[in-house]
């Protein structure tokens, strides 16, 4: 597997060539070589995708260019196995002869990028190559994000549940397990000191070989390697079945371990040990990610040691209120600040020791004040969670950032207000990172249709080119006839036209065919116009489409909207379905943004147009997009209905979770329906949502508020 990039600069980056070709090879090495002075350039060639497949498990690379003539590809499906192993990390495929159908092949497949080298300079192949790379830095550290706070918050949650301590243990191991990280064996075993001694004893494990679980149900300090960990307190690691392995049985398969110590006040309380597979290379943020784990647990087993639950109760939510990347301030019934966490006093610069007691409207925090007390007085008076509201505020240095709040009251037995809590987080990246990620998705989007424009366009533009040469020819012979006319004309004025010319001009007319031309001429010009105005016609709905529009809401057209993505789109879904248009000729105009929506409709017309390319196989049938747009109640309503395969009942609850796809990997993100939900949902304030029959079809329902339109 590839190291994660992430942790790389982009001075220096690592290049695998994957080309039978020595001369072809050469040439691209050469490229990357100029690309840019700045740029640290390491590569590799290799011939055949075998020996790539071989080298990528082997060795660390950030970038696979791959000529696609490989002599044991032979097809762009062959593709998915190198996309496989090398995640979702950029490849970008290289054709030698100029073919937008075929790239489009490619990129259906699992390239990144399909370019045709023979237009190919090493500033282009910078921008393709830099684009690449940050496409990849976002998604990793997105995903990285999600699954660690999604594991952290099981454990939270585990935590306070009342549970015997071993089934805790054996509860929090399985929810350890289930994270995604690299090559981890789902296997593992948690460890406790037993009061204060210098021995572990297992506490909870997971598909381990009885005989290993017998044989380290007790182990001693400095024994193994999980007792390396509690002897040093630093967590250890193996890729392998090393000399550390002291107990070992018969028949053990080989892996590797991440031992990690669980430290409560410098104080060992226990080991997590985790098996991976053999060769895993270490990694700091699995390492981080795992000690983030361990000081849970620290929690949870110190719970279960006091004996005086109050006390636990104090020092446990202490920890996970200091520990969460959350700001927390409690308010009590007197309006005075009861608690302020380190992510507070990180945030806002301030001491606990400063605020705490002190009234909340006193305390020096640059934020919208009347916009946060209107909020909390909304929750006081409901008596339950506000939504989550925004509010800018001014850190003592540096520029605005973004908070996203909400406010929590506390309710006594006597259902009596007693305070209230203000959860804030900073969302000032994470909005950075979605408008990065939506406007990637835009320029994927793009890219994507840019063959099928190419090609659109190619058509009209070949027949307008065939006629225009036809009346080139037409005028040729044309002119000559009526040159020779004159010639006749001059000599009848003065009496002298001899028979042989005037045979010569009837010869000359029936050869010219003037009454086909007089038919013909017409006919072409009309289909010159007709492909003039089909071209005229793409670049508008281009244009249309892509937008350069603000990030203000604007009076739109959405019938218009449909009517341009549809254009763009067409080469998309005209090979699998055919397209029905019932747009409502009486919509008024709404108030939306129009580039995003754009992308919403294009995301569903391409899923639509997937969906029903599954469904026919290669049948030859068309299936049918039917979009209708209309207005119910008070909102706009857009219904993209396909004929395909329909969603399963087991995976509809995900449709707009970030990352989740049904489709084969290198074929879709993951994220097209994530954002378009984003879009509909929180910049327009309207709904998405789908109706779905397996074997009929799925008919995605975009609504979209009229109201907007007063505003």
């Amino acid at each position: 597997m590839p190291h994660d990039i992430t942790q790389q600069q982009m001075s220096g980056i690592r290049v695998l060539l994957v080309d039978d070709d020595p001369d072809s090879a050469e040439e691209t090495a050469q490229l990357l070589l100029r690309m840019d002075s700045q740029l640290n350039i390491e590569y590799k060639t290799v011939e055949l995708l075998a020996d790539a497949l071989t080298e990528i498990a082997q060795s660390h690379y950030d970038l696979i260019l791959l000529d696609t003539g490989l002599a044991d590809m032979p097809t762009p499906s062959a593709i998915r196995s190198l996309r496989d192993a090398f995640s979702y990390a950029p490849i970008i495929a290289t054709l030698k002869y100029d073919d937008p159908d075929l790239a489009a092949m490619w990129v259906g497949e699992g390239a990144d990028e399909c370019l045709f080298m023979g237009v190919v300079d090493e500033k282009i192949l910078n921008r393709v190559v830099q684009y690449a790379i940050k496409r990849y830095h976002t998604y990793s550290k997105l995903h990285e994000q999600s699954r660690t706070h999604h594991i952290l918050n099981k454990l939270l949650s585990l935590s306070l549940q009342d549970l015997p301590f071993e089934r805790l243990l054996n509860e929090c191991l399985g929810v350890i397990l289930s994270a995604p990280l690299a090559e981890m064996q789902h296997q593992g075993a948690i460890f406790v000191t037993e009061n204060g001694s210098r021995q572990l004893k297992m506490q909870a494990h997971s598909n381990l070989d009885p005989q290993i679980v017998d044989l380290c149900k007790s182990i001693e300090f400095g024994q193994c390697l999980c007792g390396c960990a509690a002897e040093s307190g630093e967590l250890q690691f193996a890729d392998c079945v090393d000399h550390r392995h002291e107990n070992r049985v018969e028949g053990m398969q080989p892996h590797g371990h991440y031992n990690v110590p669980i430290v409560a006040k410098g104080e060992v309380l226990g080991v997590l040990v985790l098996y991976l597979k053999e060769g895993h290379t270490r990694s700091e943020e699995d390492e981080a990610f795992l000690r983030g784990v361990a000081d849970t647990l620290a929690g949870i087993i110190e719970r279960a040691r006091t004996s005086n639950q109050l006390v636990l109760a104090h020092e446990q939510n202490s920890r996970l209120l200091s520990s969460l990347t959350s700001i927390l301030i409690g308010v009590d019934n007197q309006d005075c600040i009861s608690h302020w966490n380190d992510q507070a006093i990180q945030t806002f610069g301030v001491a606990d020791e400063q605020v705490v007691g002190e009234p909340i409207a006193s305390v020096p925090i640059g934020w919208d004040w009347p916009q946060v007390t209107t909020n909390i007085l909304a929750c006081l008076d409901a008596e339950t969670q506000t939504d989550r509201f925004e509010v800018r505020y001014k850190p003592e240095s540096g520029s605005n950032r973004l908070l996203s709040v909400c406010a929590t009251p506390f309710i006594d037995e006597s259902d009596e207000s007693n305070g209230y809590l203000l959860i804030a987080d900073d969302v000032t990246d994470q909005k950075q990172l979605e408008s990065e990620m939506q406007q990637l998705q835009k320029l994927q989007s793009i890219g994507q249709l840019a063959a099928g424009i190419a090609h659109e366009i190619n058509t009209p533009i070949q027949y307008v080119g065939d006629n225009v040469r036809f009346l080139r020819d037409a005028f040729e012979d044309i002119a000559e006839i009526m040159s020779d006319e004159r010639d006749v004309v001059e000599k009848a004025r003065s009496n002298s036209v001899s028979m042989e010319l005037i045979e010569q001009l009837d010869e000359k007319i029936e050869a010219a065919d003037l009454e086909y031309l007089q038919e013909e001429v017409p006919k072409s010009i009309q289909q010159t116009l007709d492909g003039v105005e089909r071209v005229a016609t793409i670049v508008r709905a281009m244009k249309e489409f892509s937008h350069p529009g603000s990030e203000e809401k604007t009076l739109t057209d959405i019938n218009k909207a449909v009517d341009s993505t549809v254009t763009v789109a067409r080469n998309v879904w005209k090979y699998h379905a055919e397209m029905q248009l019932e747009l409502d000729s009486s919509l008024p105009q709404i108030r939306c943004i129009p580039g995003p929506i754009n992308e919403v409709i294009l995301n569903i017309i391409v899923n639509a147009a997937h969906a029903i390319a599954d469904s026919v196989e290669d049948s030859g049938e068309l299936g049918q997009i039917r979009i209708t747009t209309g207005q119910e109640d008070d909102w706009v309503a857009i219904r993209i209905a396909d004929s395909g395969t329909g969603i399963p009942e087991d995976v509809r609850e995900h449709v707009f979770d970030p990352f989740f796809t049904t489709k084969d990997v290198g074929q879709g993100t993951g994220q097209g329906l994530s954002l378009s939900h984003r879009i509909i949902v929180e910049q327009h304030d309207g709904d998405l949502s789908f109706e779905t029959e397996m074997g009929v079809g799925t008919t995605f329902i975009i609504k979209l508020p009229l109201l907007e339109e007063m505003a």
